[in-house]
C-alpha cells in the first residue's frame, strides 16, 4: 500500500515532495522521487512496505527499461503471473507484485489488466512512445484522481495531492447534488469541476497532450475471462477459496484479521487459521447495545482476538482526527469505528483481511429482501393504496437506536412510490427531490446524469435482483470501500479483501439470482458452498457495522465549532435540518452526517 503521485509534462521535484507529504501516512517506510527532464515528466511514491521489503522499491523499470512505473497496492496471482512470463524469457530481479505488474504490461500492454487478481491505482510511462498509462483496478478499491492542465497531467492517490499543484478549484453543483444523493462522489466525479476520479475497471492514456479513456472491464456486462480467470461453477469456487486466502496472505508481516460477528469474517477466519493454524483477530464493541455485535464473538482457540469497547470520549477524539485529515468527503459515519479498528490492527501488524465485498457478492443486505418486496407489492398494490399507506407510515417516530423495527417500516414506504429503479438510493441517502428542490432552489427535478446511468442498467436488465446486486456492487460497495481504504490508510495498514478476489466478482455478477438469493434463507449460495466450513458458525441476527451519529450530532456547540458555516451551500437548508434533528426528527441524520464531512475536506481543501 502506497501513494502514488506525478506530474506529466513538467519536472518539479519541488512539487513532488510536496505531494509526498501531504500523504505521508500512506507510505511511511520510504519516500522515492524520479525525473527525467529529456522526457519531461517527474513521479513519485509514498511506501509502505508489505511485499518484499528489502528490493521491492518503486519507481521501478521493466525488464527491458522501455518502462516505468509506480503502483499503489497488491495484486495477489503476481506468482502465477511471474511463472508464466519467466517461460517467455522476462527475468526478474525482486520478489514483488510491483516488478510482476510492470513486466506484465511490458508484455501484454492493455489487455495486462484483465489478467490481474488485485487491488491497485498505477502510473506507467512509455518511453518509446512518450506517454503515460493510468489505470485502477477493477472494483475501485485503490484511489486515484487526476487533473489536466494545458499540456500537464497531474495525478495523485489523494485529491490533497492535486492542490499542492494548483489551490484554486471551482466547485461543481451538479456534483455537488450526486455527492447529497449517493453519500459519496460516483467516479469520475468529485466536488470540483477540473479533477476527477479514475473510475474502477478504466485506464486512461496521456499522449500528444490528449487523453483518451477506455474501459478494460466493466461488471454491469458480465464476468471478465481469460487464461488466468477460467468459469469457475459452485465446487470450483469452494475448492479455490483455500488458494485465494492463501495469496491474499502473502506478506512480509503476519497478516491480521478485521473479525465481527458476521458469516463473511467468521469464513475467512475459518481458512486462516486452517492455512496458519494460530491468527490475531480484532473486533470494535460498543457500549451502546443495539449498536454492539462483539458480544457474539466468542474466545476461541488458535484466535488471539483483541476486542476494544468504544466509549464517547473515543469518538470525540476520533472525529477530531477525520476533521483534520478528509479531503475527499464519503458519508460513512463507520469510519470513526473503523478508524479506531485498524488503529488496534497497527499495534500488531501493517496488513489485515476483511469481509467488505461479501454482502454484495452474496446477496447480505437487508435491503435485498426489502427490494425483492418493493418489486412484489409493485406488481400488484395500486399506486394510490402504496401513497395511502405512506401518509400513515410517514408519521412513525424513530429512535437513533440501530436499524429499529419502525425505521425499517417507515423507510419501506417512504419511497414505494418512486421509480423502482431509484428505491435503493433512497433507502440508503434519504435525499429525495423535495429535498433537491429546496436545496438547490429547483423547480423540476429531472433524472440526475448518475439516475440515467441507473435507469439504463435497470432497463438492460430482466432480472430485478440481478439488477440490485450491480447497483449495490457500482454504487453503494465504493462508499465501503473508501471508507476502508482512508480507515486503514490513515493507520498505515494494508486492508484486504478476498470476497473481491477476481473469481468471487465472476461467479456473482454471471449466475442468475435465483440461485443466489432467497427471501427465506440469508446467504443461500454461500452457505451451500461452503457448508462444511460454516457447519460450526452460528448464525446471528444481520448487522452492519455502524455506530450512534446521535452521540456526536446532539453536540450542538461541538459540531457548530467544527464547521465552516460560509462553505455550506445552503446554509438555511442545514441549519433547518440540524434544528429538526436537535428537536428528535431523525429523519435528516444522514444528510447532516454528509453535510459535516463536506465541510471539513472543503476547510481543508479551500481553506489552507
Amino acid at each position: 500500500m502506497c501513494a502514488i503521485f506525478g506530474i506529466i509534462g513538467e519536472t518539479n521535484l519541488s512539487l513532488l515532495k510536496r505531494m509526498s507529504s501531504c500523504q505521508i501516512y500512506r507510505g511511511p517506510d520510504s519516500q522515492s522521487f524520479y525525473e527525467n527532464k529529456k522526457s519531461n515528466f517527474s513521479i513519485g511514491m509514498n511506501r509502505l512496505s508489505v511485499i518484499d521489503r528489502k528490493s521491492g522499491k518503486q519507481p521501478m523499470f521493466s525488464h527491458d527499461k522501455r518502462f516505468i512505473g509506480v503502483f499503489n497496492g497488491t495484486i495477489y496471482n503476481f506468482r502465477e503471473i511471474k511463472n508464466f512470463l519467466e517461460k517467455k524469457k522476462i527475468s526478474f530481479k525482486t520478489n514483488s507484485d510491483t516488478e510482476v505488474l510492470i513486466n506484465a504490461y511490458s508484455y501484454w500492454g492493455n489487455k495486462s489488466f484483465n489478467y490481474f487478481d488485485g487491488m491497485w491505482a498505477s502510473c506507467i510511462y512509455d518511453f518509446k512512445k512518450q506517454s503515460v498509462n493510468l489505470s485502477r483496478d477493477y472494483m475501485g478499491q485503490k484511489p486515484l484522481f487526476y487533473h489536466k492542465d494545458k499540456k500537464k497531467l497531474i495525478f495523485s492517490s489523494q485529491i490533497n495531492g492535486i492542490f499542492e499543484y494548483k489551490k484554486k478549484f471551482s466547485i461543481s453543483k451538479i456534483n455537488y447534488e450526486e455527492y447529497l444523493r449517493f453519500n459519496h462522489f460516483p467516479a469520475p466525479k468529485t466536488l470540483y469541476k477540473d479533477i476527477y476520479q479514475l473510475c474502477p475497471g478504466q485506464y486512461i492514456e496521456f499522449n500528444n497532450k490528449k487523453i483518451t479513456l477506455k474501459n478494460y472491464w466493466k461488471i454491469e456486462n458480465g464476468g471478465d475471462y481469460n487464461i488466468f480467470f477460467e468459469h469457475h461453477n459452485k465446487k470450483k469456487i469452494e475448492n479455490n477459496f483455500e488458494k485465494i486466502i492463501n495469496n491474499f496472505l502473502i506478506a512480509d508481516k503476519k497478516v491480521g484479521l478485521c473479525l465481527s460477528s458476521g458469516i463473511d469474517s467468521n469464513l475467512i477466519k475459518s481458512y486462516m487459521i486452517k492455512i496458519k493454524n494460530n491468527i490475531n483477530s480484532f473486533t470494535i464493541g460498543f457500549k451502546e447495545k443495539s449498536y454492539d455485535e462483539s458480544k457474539y464473538i466468542k474466545k476461541e482457540r488458535f484466535n488471539n482476538n483483541f476486542k476494544k469497547i468504544l466509549t464517547e470520549k473515543n469518538f470525540i477524539n476520533t472525529f477530531k482526527k477525520i476533521k483534520r485529515n478528509t479531503y475527499f468527503p464519503f458519508g460513512d459515519s463507520s469510519s470513526v469505528p473503523t478508524y479506531e479498528l485498524f488503529n488496534q490492527v497497527k499495534k500488531k501488524t501493517n496488513v489485515a483481511l476483511g469481509g467488505d465485498g461479501g454482502d454484495e457478492i452474496f446477496f447480505g443486505y437487508l435491503s435485498f429482501k426489502g427490494f425483492y418486496l418493493a418489486h412484489l407489492i409493485r406488481l400488484f398494490v395500486p399506486i394510490f393504496v402504496i401513497k395511502f399507506i405512506k401518509i400513515f407510515s410517514s408519521k412513525i417516530k424513530i429512535t437513533t437506536n440501530y436499524l429499529g423495527f419502525k425505521k425499517k417500516i417507515k423507510y419501506f414506504f417512504k419511497f414505494l412510490d418512486k421509480k423502482l429503479f431509484l428505491i435503493n438510493n433512497y433507502w440508503i441517502s434519504n435525499f429525495d427531490e423535495t429535498d433537491v428542490q429546496d436545496y438547490f432552489n429547483k423547480k423540476n427535478v429531472g433524472l440526475s446524469p448518475e439516475f440515467k446511468k441507473i435507469q439504463k442498467i435497470y432497463n438492460t436488465n430482466n432480472d430485478e435482483m440481478k439488477f440490485a446486486q450491480i447497483y449495490y456492487m457500482k454504487y453503494f460497495l465504493p462508499l465501503i470501500l473508501i471508507k476502508i481504504d482512508y480507515s486503514s490508510m490513515l493507520n498505515s495498514v494494508e486492508s484486504r479483501s478476498p470476497f473481491l478476489s477476481k473469481d468471487l466478482v465472476n461467479l456473482a455478477v454471471d449466475l442468475p439470482s435465483k440461485k443466489n438469493f432467497s427471501l427465506f434463507k440469508n446467504r443461500k449460495l454461500m452457505k451451500n458452498i461452503f457448508y462444511y466450513q460454516l457447519s460450526n458458525y452460528n448464525d446471528v441476527r444481520k448487522h452492519g457495522f455502524a455506530f450512534n451519529k446521535y452521540t456526536l450530532l446532539k453536540k450542538e456547540k461541538f459540531i457548530k465549532k467544527m464547521i465552516n458555516k460560509d462553505l455550506i451551500l445552503n446554509l438555511d437548508f442545514f441549519n433547518k435540518k440540524y434544528n429538526d434533528y436537535l428537536s428528535g426528527n431523525y429523519d435528516n441524520e444522514q444528510y447532516l452526517w454528509n453535510e459535516i464531512i463536506l465541510n471539513f475536506s472543503r476547510q481543508n481543501l479551500e481553506c489552507e
